[in-house]
Protein backbone atom coordinates (compact mmCIF):
# COMPACT_ATOMS: atom_id res chain seq x y z
CA UNK A 1 0.00 0.00 0.00
CA UNK A 2 1.46 3.63 -0.80
CA UNK A 3 2.87 5.19 2.24
CA UNK A 4 0.18 8.36 1.51
CA UNK A 5 -2.40 5.52 1.83
CA UNK A 6 -1.05 3.85 4.88
CA UNK A 7 -2.03 7.02 6.81
CA UNK A 8 -5.34 7.34 6.10
CA UNK A 9 -5.86 3.36 6.44
CA UNK A 10 -4.62 3.89 9.91
CA UNK A 11 -6.72 6.90 10.41
CA UNK A 12 -9.93 4.59 9.41
CA UNK A 13 -9.00 1.50 11.71
CA UNK A 14 -9.06 4.72 14.67
CA UNK A 15 -12.28 5.80 13.60
CA UNK A 16 -13.56 2.44 13.57
CA UNK A 17 -12.49 1.80 17.25
CA UNK A 18 -13.49 5.34 18.27
CA UNK A 19 -16.94 4.51 16.78
CA UNK A 20 -17.36 1.02 18.21
CA UNK A 21 -16.27 2.65 22.06
CA UNK A 22 -18.99 4.97 21.36
CA UNK A 23 -21.68 2.56 21.04
CA UNK A 24 -22.16 2.85 24.96
CA UNK A 25 -23.86 5.95 24.36
CA UNK A 26 -26.31 5.83 21.48
CA UNK A 27 -28.36 6.82 20.05
CA UNK A 28 -26.87 10.11 20.11
CA UNK A 29 -26.86 13.55 18.17
CA UNK A 30 -24.80 13.20 14.81
CA UNK A 31 -24.22 9.56 14.77
CA UNK A 32 -24.91 9.14 11.98
CA UNK A 33 -21.58 11.32 10.80
CA UNK A 34 -19.74 9.63 13.13
CA UNK A 35 -20.16 6.13 11.75
CA UNK A 36 -18.80 7.68 8.26
CA UNK A 37 -15.45 8.36 9.36
CA UNK A 38 -14.56 4.51 8.79
CA UNK A 39 -15.33 4.55 4.97
CA UNK A 40 -14.54 8.37 4.42
CA UNK A 41 -11.08 7.67 5.55
CA UNK A 42 -11.09 4.72 3.25
CA UNK A 43 -11.58 6.25 0.36
CA UNK A 44 -9.13 8.75 0.81
CA UNK A 45 -6.57 6.07 1.03
CA UNK A 46 -8.39 4.23 -1.97
CA UNK A 47 -7.47 7.16 -3.95
CA UNK A 48 -4.18 5.98 -3.95
CA UNK A 49 -4.34 2.77 -5.58
CA UNK A 50 -1.99 2.42 -8.42
CA UNK A 51 -4.26 0.45 -10.71
CA UNK A 52 -7.21 2.90 -12.31
CA UNK A 53 -9.10 0.08 -13.33
CA UNK A 54 -9.74 -1.41 -9.44
CA UNK A 55 -9.91 2.18 -8.09
CA UNK A 56 -13.32 3.40 -9.78
CA UNK A 57 -14.32 0.25 -8.56
CA UNK A 58 -12.95 0.08 -4.66
CA UNK A 59 -14.16 3.92 -4.14
CA UNK A 60 -17.66 3.07 -5.60
CA UNK A 61 -17.93 0.62 -2.68
CA UNK A 62 -16.94 2.73 -0.29
CA UNK A 63 -18.78 5.98 -1.04
CA UNK A 64 -21.94 3.13 -1.31
CA UNK A 65 -20.88 1.74 2.18
CA UNK A 66 -21.13 4.84 3.55
CA UNK A 67 -24.18 5.82 2.27
CA UNK A 68 -25.37 2.55 3.69
CA UNK A 69 -23.55 3.34 7.12
CA UNK A 70 -25.44 6.90 7.27
CA UNK A 71 -29.38 5.40 6.45
CA UNK A 72 -28.88 2.73 8.68
CA UNK A 73 -27.99 5.04 11.26
CA UNK A 74 -30.79 7.47 11.27
CA UNK A 75 -34.12 5.79 12.80
CA UNK A 76 -36.35 7.97 11.90
CA UNK A 77 -36.03 7.42 8.63
CA UNK A 78 -38.66 5.72 7.52
CA UNK A 79 -37.18 3.60 4.76
CA UNK A 80 -33.70 3.69 6.08
CA UNK A 81 -33.07 0.41 6.48
CA UNK A 82 -34.48 -0.72 2.88
CA UNK A 83 -32.42 2.01 1.66
CA UNK A 84 -29.11 1.45 3.80
CA UNK A 85 -29.85 -2.28 1.99
CA UNK A 86 -30.03 -0.94 -1.32
CA UNK A 87 -26.56 1.57 -0.95
CA UNK A 88 -24.61 -1.82 0.38
CA UNK A 89 -25.95 -3.74 -2.14
CA UNK A 90 -24.19 -1.74 -4.96
CA UNK A 91 -21.48 -1.80 -2.71
CA UNK A 92 -21.49 -5.16 -2.97
CA UNK A 93 -21.67 -5.56 -6.58
CA UNK A 94 -18.90 -2.73 -6.86
CA UNK A 95 -16.83 -5.73 -4.97
CA UNK A 96 -17.94 -8.50 -7.22
CA UNK A 97 -17.07 -6.29 -9.94
CA UNK A 98 -13.16 -5.69 -9.04
CA UNK A 99 -12.54 -9.01 -7.27
CA UNK A 100 -13.98 -10.88 -10.59
CA UNK A 101 -11.71 -8.54 -12.72
CA UNK A 102 -8.67 -10.56 -10.70
CA UNK A 103 -9.68 -13.75 -10.28
CA UNK A 104 -8.25 -17.14 -10.63
CA UNK A 105 -8.21 -19.87 -12.64
CA UNK A 106 -10.08 -22.59 -9.90
CA UNK A 107 -7.00 -25.04 -10.17
CA UNK A 108 -5.03 -22.05 -8.72
CA UNK A 109 -7.64 -21.42 -5.92
CA UNK A 110 -6.32 -22.78 -2.85
CA UNK A 111 -7.88 -25.26 -1.16
CA UNK A 112 -9.69 -23.49 1.75
CA UNK A 113 -10.85 -21.09 -0.45
CA UNK A 114 -12.71 -23.70 -2.40
CA UNK A 115 -14.26 -25.03 0.75
CA UNK A 116 -14.80 -21.50 1.98
CA UNK A 117 -16.66 -20.72 -1.14
CA UNK A 118 -19.49 -23.70 -0.56
CA UNK A 119 -20.08 -22.51 3.43
CA UNK A 120 -20.77 -19.23 1.64
CA UNK A 121 -23.58 -20.46 -0.21
CA UNK A 122 -24.71 -22.96 2.32
CA UNK A 123 -24.98 -20.60 5.02
CA UNK A 124 -26.96 -18.19 2.97
CA UNK A 125 -29.63 -20.32 2.17
CA UNK A 126 -29.86 -21.66 5.90
CA UNK A 127 -29.80 -17.57 6.68
CA UNK A 128 -32.52 -16.56 4.38
CA UNK A 129 -34.64 -19.74 5.52
CA UNK A 130 -33.68 -18.65 8.63
CA UNK A 131 -34.84 -15.01 7.76
CA UNK A 132 -38.39 -16.29 6.37
CA UNK A 133 -40.54 -16.23 8.83
CA UNK A 134 -40.09 -12.65 9.88
CA UNK A 135 -39.06 -10.88 6.92
CA UNK A 136 -42.82 -10.23 5.76
CA UNK A 137 -42.52 -7.93 2.48
CA UNK A 138 -38.95 -8.02 2.38
CA UNK A 139 -38.59 -11.43 1.36
CA UNK A 140 -37.79 -10.33 -2.56
CA UNK A 141 -35.24 -7.62 -1.54
CA UNK A 142 -33.66 -9.47 0.97
CA UNK A 143 -32.95 -12.27 -1.42
CA UNK A 144 -31.46 -10.18 -3.63
CA UNK A 145 -29.18 -9.06 -1.35
CA UNK A 146 -28.29 -12.47 0.33
CA UNK A 147 -27.17 -13.66 -3.48
CA UNK A 148 -25.13 -10.31 -4.20
CA UNK A 149 -23.49 -10.83 -0.91
CA UNK A 150 -22.50 -14.44 -1.56
CA UNK A 151 -21.51 -13.01 -5.10
CA UNK A 152 -18.83 -10.87 -3.50
CA UNK A 153 -17.99 -13.19 -0.75
CA UNK A 154 -16.98 -15.94 -3.73
CA UNK A 155 -15.50 -13.28 -5.97
CA UNK A 156 -13.17 -12.36 -3.39
CA UNK A 157 -12.29 -16.34 -2.69
CA UNK A 158 -11.49 -16.30 -6.33
CA UNK A 159 -9.41 -12.99 -6.89
CA UNK A 160 -5.37 -13.21 -7.27
CA UNK A 161 -5.08 -10.92 -4.64
CA UNK A 162 -1.83 -10.83 -2.62
CA UNK A 163 -2.27 -12.76 0.97
CA UNK A 164 -5.52 -13.39 2.65
CA UNK A 165 -6.80 -10.28 3.80
CA UNK A 166 -9.43 -9.59 0.88
CA UNK A 167 -10.90 -13.34 1.67
CA UNK A 168 -10.80 -12.95 4.86
CA UNK A 169 -12.37 -9.36 4.80
CA UNK A 170 -15.15 -10.91 2.91
CA UNK A 171 -15.88 -13.61 4.57
CA UNK A 172 -16.26 -11.18 8.10
CA UNK A 173 -18.56 -8.89 6.12
CA UNK A 174 -21.13 -11.74 5.78
CA UNK A 175 -20.81 -12.36 8.84
CA UNK A 176 -21.70 -9.09 10.41
CA UNK A 177 -24.45 -8.52 7.72
CA UNK A 178 -25.87 -12.57 8.90
CA UNK A 179 -25.60 -10.72 12.15
CA UNK A 180 -28.12 -7.53 10.79
CA UNK A 181 -30.60 -10.15 9.30
CA UNK A 182 -30.25 -12.05 12.25
CA UNK A 183 -31.00 -8.84 14.67
CA UNK A 184 -33.95 -7.29 12.05
CA UNK A 185 -36.23 -10.82 11.40
CA UNK A 186 -35.49 -13.30 14.30
CA UNK A 187 -33.90 -11.56 17.64
CA UNK A 188 -31.32 -9.91 19.52
CA UNK A 189 -28.17 -11.50 20.07
CA UNK A 190 -25.99 -10.85 22.93
CA UNK A 191 -23.71 -7.14 22.37
CA UNK A 192 -25.21 -7.19 18.62
CA UNK A 193 -24.01 -3.65 18.43
CA UNK A 194 -20.29 -4.24 18.90
CA UNK A 195 -19.93 -7.46 16.94
CA UNK A 196 -22.03 -6.28 14.37
CA UNK A 197 -19.84 -3.03 13.93
CA UNK A 198 -16.23 -4.54 14.89
CA UNK A 199 -17.01 -7.54 12.01
CA UNK A 200 -17.84 -4.95 9.61
CA UNK A 201 -15.06 -1.99 10.02
CA UNK A 202 -12.44 -4.84 10.26
CA UNK A 203 -13.95 -6.77 6.99
CA UNK A 204 -14.27 -3.20 5.15
CA UNK A 205 -10.32 -2.70 6.38
CA UNK A 206 -9.01 -6.06 5.23
CA UNK A 207 -10.79 -5.21 1.59
CA UNK A 208 -9.11 -2.04 1.38
CA UNK A 209 -5.94 -3.58 2.32
CA UNK A 210 -6.19 -6.63 0.40
CA UNK A 211 -7.00 -5.17 -2.67
CA UNK A 212 -3.95 -2.24 -2.02
CA UNK A 213 -2.03 -5.31 -1.43
CA UNK A 214 1.49 -5.00 -3.59
CA UNK A 215 1.47 -7.84 -6.22
CA UNK A 216 3.44 -9.38 -9.31
CA UNK A 217 3.08 -7.03 -12.52
CA UNK A 218 1.40 -9.16 -14.37
CA UNK A 219 -1.58 -9.55 -11.45
CA UNK A 220 -2.22 -5.69 -12.24
CA UNK A 221 -3.03 -5.54 -15.82
CA UNK A 222 -6.54 -6.40 -15.37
Amino acid sequence: MPREARRFWWLAAIAGAAYALSLRSTPYADQAIAKLFLCALLLFAAMYHRVPGERVWLCAALIFSGAGDVLLAVPTLAQGFVMGLGAFLVAHLAYFVLFWRVRRRWGAVPTWHRIAIGVVWIAAALSYAMYWPGMGALKAPVACYVIVLAMMATAALLAGLPGEWAAVGALLFTVSDALIGTTRFVGSVPAQEYTIWILYALAQLLLVAGVMAPRLAQDTSH
